[in-house]
């Protein structure tokens, strides 16, 4: 652990630079594929995506964590029983991926070679090195994010060039599985990457042991952020669908930043740790955190007053509702961005369940919110759910943060404080200027 808080700030600093430049990338890859695509052929890819995900998050056993978590993560042994149980699982869900593809193809009216496909993505997902993992425990941040920048630009290289050739569902599917697989190889020419097929029982339980809840908070909190797709896909049309994937995919930059910031700093600096030295390490990093957590929520607060006009400005024109759905998902990221910030502070100390019940609680509130919001306000009430969900989600992270004694709370009520002063700023500037609120297009039309 960094022993003064500049060692924090630093951190914070370069997975924030680098990040801005991954997000650069992807925002890049969704302005070009509106372009290049129709709505409908980016609908498919949300509906397959999503599927994707879920497979890949069955029977998800923490390698990363349990790595950072165990003394001896950074032993051959425990590395080489890591890996060999990441790829058997690997194999497993793409068998099982493969198989289950008729059947979503006959739920989503879907060609079914294109779940095929992807049926690859687990197992070359699976076979890449635990050196990424490593950089983790080590707190190696630059190294790293380094890592993960390399893999995305090459990725939305290949991605770009499959759009520009094949124009076709085909050029997102292909280059989804590709971009899996630039990973997998780049992780390869990292420091001490080489790995062996290794069967130890002892580690394979151990492994198990502490994953558990991993997999159940995985598998919940997954759910929980893609019941939307999945939901919307079956009562929308596939081109509304597409819309709503382009403002989702935007909306979920700050959260994922969020997110990266909780495992690569927050996660492996704490766990571990207990009463003083916690406190101590909290106390290190938390002028850090509070620069990160206002410097977002207010950027989040204007970007969501603001998020028509930028949609209008940037996009296809056949892409213009989704100025309003990305202002109201906006507003919800604000409180994803400081739930994932708190969340890592759970696993932390190993209170990995109260952070699978928190998950848990937001997956129950939002498949009972999206089909209510729906009914009552159509396309509209369904993403105004998904906003308020995850405010909800916040809610019950604090309760278990109550429960392990540990928060931010002073840093956490100056964000949202100042975001929605700064949000009711910005709308009271539109209103004096005449330029209306960000609201005024919610509805089912897809313009174009």
């Amino acid at each position: 652990m960094s022993d003064q808080p500049s060692g924090f700030l630093a951190k914070f600093v370069w997975t924030a630079g680098t990040f801005l430049v991954s997000a650069g990338l992807k925002f890049g890859l969704n302005i070009v594929l509106s372009y290049l695509l129709a709505p409908e052929i980016l609908g498919v890819m949300v509906v397959v995506n999503a599927i994707r995900l879920g497979v890949e998050l069955l029977t998800d056993m923490g390698i990363e964590q349990n790595i950072i978590h165990h003394a001896d993560g950074l032993n051959p042994e425990f590395r080489d029983s890591a890996w060999t149980l990441q790829l058997l699982r690997g194999v497993l869900l793409s068998l099982v991926f493969a198989a289950a593809s008729p059947l979503f193809a006959d739920v989503y009216h879907i060609d079914v070679r294109i779940f095929l496909l992807v049926s690859l993505s687990p197992v070359i997902g699976g076979a890449h090195s635990t050196a990424i993992f490593v950089l983790v425990k080590h707190l190696e941040v630059q190294r790293r994010n380094g890592f993960e920048l390399a893999a995305e630009a090459l990725a939305f290289a290949v991605q770009v060039a499959l759009a520009l050739w094949l124009r076709s569902v085909w050029a997102p599917a292909i280059g989804l599985v590709a971009a899996v697989a630039i990973r997998t190889a780049l992780s390869y020419l990292l420091p001490d990457a080489r790995q062996q097929l290794r069967f130890d029982g002892a580690i394979f339980g151990r492994i198990i042991d502490f994953g558990k809840w991993i997999a159940l908070t995985s598998l919940v909190m997954y759910a929980a952020t893609n019941i939307d797709r999945l939901y919307l896909g079956k009562v929308a049309p596939l081109a509304l669908l597409g819309v709503y994937g382009i403002a989702r995919a935007i909306a979920e930059l700050p959260t994922t930043l969020a997110r990266r910031m909780s495992y690569q700093i927050i996660f492996p600096a704490l766990a571990g740790t207990a009463g003083e030295a916690r406190a101590a390490g909290m106390a290190m990093m938390a002028s850090s955190r509070m620069i990160f957590v206002i410097g977002t929520c207010l950027a989040l607060a204007a970007a969501s007053a603001a998020a028509d006009g930028l949609i209008a400005l940037i996009y296809d024109p056949r892409y213009l509702s989704a100025g309003w759905m990305l202002s109201v998902l906006l507003l919800g990221g604000i409180f994803a961005v400081l739930a994932n910030l708190n969340e890592a502070l759970l696993l932390s100390v190993g209170r990995p369940a109260l952070s699978s019940a928190a998950n848990l609680a937001r997956l129950a509130t939002l498949a009972a919110a999206m089909p209510t919001g729906f009914a009552l306000a159509g396309f509209g009430g369904a993403v105004a759910a998904v906003a308020a969900t995850e405010a909800l989600h916040y809610g019950y992270i604090t309760i278990g943060l109550m429960f392990a004694r540990l928060a931010f709370w002073r840093q956490d009520a100056l964000a949202l404080l100042g975001a929605a002063a700064v949000f009711i700023g910005v709308i009271a500037l539109r209103m004096w200027f005449g330029l209306g609120d960000p609201f005024g297009g919610i509805g089912w039309k897809v313009t174009g």
